[in-house]
C-alpha cells in the first residue's frame, strides 16, 4: 500500500484507541506501528542505491548518451529516484516482530503498546491484502524466510511482478 493509505488508516485506528482510552500514548503508538515501520523501505533503497541498481523509469526528455548533470541537483537526482530494487530486507515487515509486540503488549498494557500491537497488525494486514498475489510464498512475512532466500527479490517476488 502507499504510504498515505497507511498513515490514514494508522491515524483512523490511533484516533479510535484515544477516544477509547484518553491516551495520546495508544494514539502515538498507532502511528509507529502502522505507519513508521515503512521506514525499513529505505534500507531497500539505499541498498539498491549501493549496488547500483537502474532506476525504475527514465527521466522525461533525457537522452543518455547526451551530456549529463552534475552538481548539488545531480547527485539528489541519483539519489533521491526509485531503483529497481534488488533485494527485500523489510526488516520491520514479519511475523516476528507481530510475535515480539504481541508478547509485550500482553505482558505490559501499556496504551503505547496497545496502539503498536494495534497499528503494526493493521499495517501488515492491509500489506498481505494488497499484495499476496505478487509473493512466491505465503511465508513472505516471515523474516527468517527472506533471509533463506538471502532476501533477493527475484527469489521472493513473482515474475510478472518484478
Amino acid at each position: 500500500m502507499k504510504a498515505k493509505h497507511h498513515f490514514w488508516s494508522s491515524l483512523a485506528v490511533g484516533g479510535a484507541l484515544y477516544w477509547a482510552t484518553g491516551s495520546s500514548a495508544a494514539l502515538a503508538g498507532s502511528m509507529v506501528g502502522g505507519f513508521l515501520i515503512d521506514a525499513d523501505h529505505l534500507i531497500d533503497q539505499v541498498w539498491s542505491i549501493r549496488h547500483g541498481a537502474p532506476f525504475r523509469r527514465q527521466l522525461p526528455g533525457r537522452n543518455p548518451g547526451k551530456g549529463s548533470m552534475n552538481g548539488t541537483r545531480a547527485w539528489l537526482i541519483n539519489y533521491l529516484r526509485p531503483r529497481k530494487l534488488l533485494r527485500l530486507p523489510l526488516i520491520l515487515h514479519s511475523y516476528e516482530w507481530l510475535a515480539v509486540i504481541t508478547i509485550l503488549t500482553l505482558n505490559l498494557r501499556t496504551p503505547f503498546l496497545i496502539g503498536l500491537f494495534s497499528g503494526y497488525l493493521l499495517h501488515l494486514s492491509l500489506d498481505m491484502i494488497r499484495h499476496h498475489r505478487e509473493f512466491r510464498s505465503p511465508l513472505f512475512y516471515l523474516l527468517s524466510y527472506r533471509m533463506a532466500q538471502r532476501f533477493q527479490r527475484d527469489r521472493l517476488i513473482k515474475t510478472e511482478h518484478l
